[in-house]
């Protein structure tokens, strides 16, 4: 919350935090969200889980959110049957994925987060906190660079064969693998996280400048043939006319 705030900002127009309850977490898929939206919780949910629900997560309008979803990761110390060949016979670390289906919503979790990772504007996670000593919850200091971040961009399936699944790593900085046909993924750190969303934003906002440039300099003009209004682009875009703009907004 603090990396948000310092970096981002929350609530004055960047982005706002949702977290759902446990019986609500099923319909959507994550614990934590920030999203760039105006919406209260209770409208996010509605919108979140009609559209996971009706139609596998394509989501209506426009937004750029941060979904997370925590799992615990798990010390092995011996090779399993899911293990996939490129972890070193030593001690590694496992996290299973819940990808049985919901009885309530048809979907497992892991399918809610595959499907929502495929929105434009969707940064979409599983946290891995390399944590294996209990008492390590209670730090007054939270180490984010302990946060292992693995990037749903990097999964090769929503496994909806109802089957176990896995993301394994070798040691906790390694990247993640993707089991159980092993797909090597990739994983970031909070820091470069906030950095791609930054960098998204900066986007956003350019477009938005750049649309409302545009809105500003055709808005002046009101043209009609008879009594059938033409909108600016009706009358010009049959002459291929290019328009360039220099750095102090002119053409």
């Amino acid at each position: 919350m603090e990396l948000f705030s310092i970096t981002l900002g929350l609530g004055a127009g960047a982005f706002n935090f949702y977290k759902y309850s446990p019986q609500r977490e099923c319909f959507v898929g994550f614990d934590q969200a920030f999203v760039r939206s105006d919406l209260s919780d209770q409208e996010m949910f509605e919108r979140l889980k009609s559209s996971a629900i009706t139609n596998g997560y394509n989501l209506s309008g426009t937004f750029i959110g941060l979904f997370l979803q925590y799992k615990v990761v798990k010390q092995m110390q011996r090779r399993l049957r899911h293990t996939p060949p490129m972890i070193t016979n030593g001690p590694h670390l496992r996290v299973p994925l819940d990808t049985k289906k919901n009885i309530n919503t048809g979907f497992s979790q892991h399918e809610l987060l595959y499907n929502l990772n495929n929105n434009i504007g969707a940064f979409v996670y599983y946290a891995c906190p390399m944590l294996f000593d209990r008492t390590a919850l209670y730090n007054t200091e939270p180490d984010l660079e302990l946060l292992r971040l693995a990037d749903v961009t990097s999964c090769p399936d929503a496994y909806s064969d109802n089957d176990s699944h896995f993301i394994y790593f070798n040691d906790t900085d390694a990247t993640p693998i993707w089991c159980s046909e092993p797909v090597d993924g990739k994983a970031v750190s909070p820091k470069q996280m906030i950095g791609s969303i930054s960098q998204r934003l900066q986007a956003v906002a350019e477009s938005e400048e750049s649309r409302s440039l545009w809105d500003e300099l055709f808005s002046p003009i009101e043209l009609s043939k008879g009594e059938e209004k033409m909108r600016p682009l009706d009358i010009v875009h049959e002459s291929l006319t290019i328009l360039e703009f220099t750095n102090e907004g002119k053409i």
